[in-house]
């Protein structure tokens, strides 16, 4: 499968209907080896930032691992993602942006961005 290569460093346009939630987890492999983080996610889509070694070919399942801060929220997340695009973040790592095929336990995926947004809400927004 060939994906978009983004132009310059930054990535393509993208064409989502829906808000993005800003969603920092750890993004674990199969094997539970750390991969890199999120940056948002939505119910169809997530924009993850990944080592630069990473190379699936078509689709690939990863983990999400929630932040575990101040309260308990969701467990592992086990997501299919089909890729879309890829650009270069630095010389390290890349960010790909896909479509959510499959997700292991979406009741957990729903309980991880309304953490998510709540924690950006009082972080980010509430400030002013």
């Amino acid at each position: 499968m060939e994906m978009e290569k983004a132009k310059g460093d930054s990535p393509p346009e993208e064409k989502r209907h829906t808000r993005r939630i800003l969603a920092v987890c750890r993004v674990l492999d199969e094997g539970g080896h750390f991969l890199g983080f999120t940056l948002d996610l939505t119910r169809q889509g997530v924009r993850l930032i990944v080592d630069k070694t990473f190379n699936p070919e078509g689709n690939f399942e990863v983990i999400l691992s929630p932040p575990q801060e101040d309260e308990e929220i969701a467990p592992d997340i086990s997501i299919t993602v089909k890729p879309l695009w890829r650009c270069p973040a630095n010389d390290e790592f890349d960010e790909i942006g896909g479509t959510i095929v499959t997700v292991d336990c979406p009741d957990s995926l729903t309980e991880l961005m309304e953490y998510c947004d709540r924690r950006a809400e009082d972080r980010y927004y509430s400030q002013a």
